[in-house]
This record gives structure tokens, C-alpha cells and sequence, in this order.
């Protein structure tokens, strides 16, 4: 069984901006933090983790998947840095502004797998990209400051489809398909 989730991939531009947003991090407010940072090709906003699929749910969701019909773009807005979910996580994420578009791409792609078994128990979508996780569990509190308001923008044409694998105590993520909107 493969561990599938659905997510946007950052074109280059966008994917660029991230790694430059990570690199002032480190050499910044971040700098003596013990961090695992995301890989700099695995940047991904998560719209749905499935999670274990067997290979023929993995096609029924293909099906249902290439039976939306989705705007021709999808613009996405960084708008700041902070911890996720909440300020205790260990997570460190790029938050994405939530539009009316991100959420009906959320809803759509959930109706999908909803009807083969599987779903979200989420009722409102927060977009994020994770740039990294800490290693301590009790982290020094961190202050953003001179992060609190990015303007980071780019649009995605395309809904992706990835098997999410860990081997040797990391986590690699493997592209199935690309739908194009």
C-alpha cells in the first residue's frame, strides 16, 4: 500500500523565493536553532494527506480527480512565517494566505475521496509550507520579527498526486501524476 497525498507544488520562482526566505532564516533569527529543513526540491502545500491506498483507490481517485473542473489558475500568497499549527508545534511553515479559491480546491479534492473511503476531518483548509522541523522538543521560543509580513506571490496551474515513503529515517516524496487546472 502506498501513502498518497494530493498538494501544489511551487513552480521554480516560487520554490526560488523559498529557499532565499530559508537561507535568511538560518543566517537570521534562526541561525543557532537545530532545525531539519525541508529539502529545497520538496517544497508542497498539502491539500490532502489520504494516507495508505491500495493501487486500484489510487485510480478510482485519479478518475474522480480528472473529473473536476478547476479554474484555470491558482494564485498563492505567502503572507507570513510562524510556527504550525499553533505556537508550541515543532514545525516551521510558510503560511499561505486562505482564499476562496484554496478552500474550494480543498472541498472538490476531499468530495473525491470522500466517495472511495478516505477523507478529511478538516472543515477549514490552512495552507502552509513546511520549511522545517526543530529537533528539540523544548525549543527556546522564537519572535519572527521582520517575518510577520512577507509578500511573497506565485500561482500553480496543477494539482499533484505523491507517495510519501520513509526509508532510512527520512521521508522522500515520489510524484505520481500532475493534473493540470
Amino acid at each position: 500500500m502506498a501513502r498518497i497525498f494530493l498538494a501544489l507544488t511551487p513552480g521554480k520562482d516560487l520554490n526560488d523565493q523559498i529557499i532565499e526566505l530559508k537561507k535568511d532564516l538560518k543566517h537570521s533569527t534562526l541561525s543557532e536553532a537545530e532545525i531539519n529543513w525541508q529539502k529545497n526540491d520538496d517544497h508542497h502545500i498539502t491539500v490532502n494527506f489520504v494516507g495508505s491506498m491500495e493501487p486500484e483507490q489510487i485510480e478510482e481517485m485519479y478518475e474522480g480527480i480528472s473529473k473536476i473542473n478547476f479554474m484555470s489558475h491558482l494564485q498563492l500568497d505567502i503572507t507570513h512565517i510562524s510556527f504550525f499549527p499553533n505556537e508550541d508545534s515543532q514545525l516551521l511553515a510558510a503560511i499561505i494566505k486562505p482564499t476562496n479559491q484554496l478552500q474550494k480546491l480543498f472541498e472538490r479534492i476531499d468530495e473525491v475521496v470522500i466517495r472511495i473511503g478516505f477523507g478529511s476531518s478538516l472543515k477549514v483548509y490552512r495552507p502552509h509550507i513546511t520549511l522545517g522541523r526543530f529537533k528539540d522538543k523544548t525549543r527556546p521560543q522564537f519572535s519572527f520579527e521582520g517575518y510577520e509580513e512577507i509578500d511573497i506571490s506565485s500561482r500553480v496551474n496543477c494539482i499533484d498526486v505523491y507517495e510519501s515513503e520513509f526509508e532510512k529515517g527520512k521521508t522522500n516524496f515520489n510524484l505520481l501524476r500532475k493534473f493540470e487546472f
